[in-house]
């Protein structure tokens, strides 16, 4: 039976500005969802109790210095992290960026954060539009930095975001990462040691450490814990978890997919882009699952 006209006219509209490679990507992701769905923990487990793991509290995975340290956030986890913490979403993550840290020069700690780069007391409540108020009069950047120099860098950095800035010259990103601090360490590990100040809400990628999943199948980041002894109701609880953060990515990149309007490029938008960050400040339109957010972005000033 032929779907009518209301039907297709309904498909056509969900459809519209979507490209066949757009459309392709998320009927993929439709289909591995589906198929994750299916896993087995109790094989899952069973991989990781193979593989071996103990956490050995040496916090090389929160910083900077040892590698690639991003965190990548969903709005939910931002959300419960805003609850347990008071802090607002941009004190919490920026838009997440290629790792192009240089120590002192990619992101600026929180500005009038204690030594850890957490707000504290009174600082924890301001709005994001205080925070931005502020920021223009005292010419820094309260929601991260990019450069900390003259510029150089963050010209630069541009060029490696040249195929993400639109027409105006607004940079896209999709998805949030957890801040670092100065030093490229994350805003939330303590000064001087190697704990977590929001480890009850801890990102699902930190809990799953240094196990994920793509493409059905499991893979290990670097880590000094890989190989040694893990229990079965450690590797179930595991695998349970990174089950949960699996569907969780998936299902979060899909809604960006379905949610995401194309924008306009042209060869003048990344001249734009230089030309105000060259002034010390351009703005980050980021695409996530809930929709769209634009961020003004100044780049801060050091002594």
């Amino acid at each position: 039976m032929k779907g009518s006209s209301s039907d297709s006219g309904q498909k056509s509209k969900q459809n519209s500005g979507k490209t066949k490679f757009q459309l392709l990507l998320i009927s993929g992701l439709k289909k591995e969802i589906e198929a994750a769905r299916r896993l087995d923990p109790e094989k899952l487990a069973a991989e990781i109790e193979k593989t071996g793991f103990s956490c050995r509290q040496c916090g090389k995975c929160c910083r900077r210095a040892f590698g690639d340290n991003r965190v990548l956030v969903i709005p939910r986890e931002i959300g419960e992290i805003r609850e347990y913490s008071g802090l607002s979403k941009l004190e919490i993550a920026g838009p997440l960026i290629p790792d192009v840290f240089e120590s002192g020069s990619e992101v600026d700690e929180v500005k009038g954060a204690s030594e850890d780069g957490v707000y504290e007391g009174e600082e924890a409540e301001k709005s994001a539009g205080q925070e931005f108020a502020e920021q223009e009069s005292a010419g820094r950047d309260k929601c991260g930095g990019i450069s900390g120099d003259t510029g150089g860098n963050s010209l630069q950095f541009l060029e490696l975001l040249e195929e993400d800035v639109d027409s105006e010259g607004n940079i896209h990103a999709f998805g949030w990462m957890l801040r670092r601090k100065r030093n490229g360490d994350c805003v939330f590990l303590e000064q001087g040691a190697n704990r977590c100040r929001i480890y009850p809400v801890r990102p699902m990628l930190c809990r799953t450490y240094p196990f994920y999943m793509e493409d059905l199948k499991l893979y290990t980041c670097e880590c000094e814990g890989l190989g040694c002894p893990i229990s079965r109701e450690e590797s179930l609880k595991l695998a349970e978890d990174l089950l949960s953060r699996y569907l969780a990515e998936l299902e979060d990149m899909l809604a960006v997919y379905e949610k995401f309007e194309n924008f306009e490029k042209d060869g003048g938008g990344l001249e734009l882009a230089k030309k105000n960050a060259a002034k010390g400040a351009f703005a980050f339109i980021v695409h996530d699952s809930s929709g769209v957010s634009k961020i003004p972005w100044k780049i801060p000033e050091y002594d």
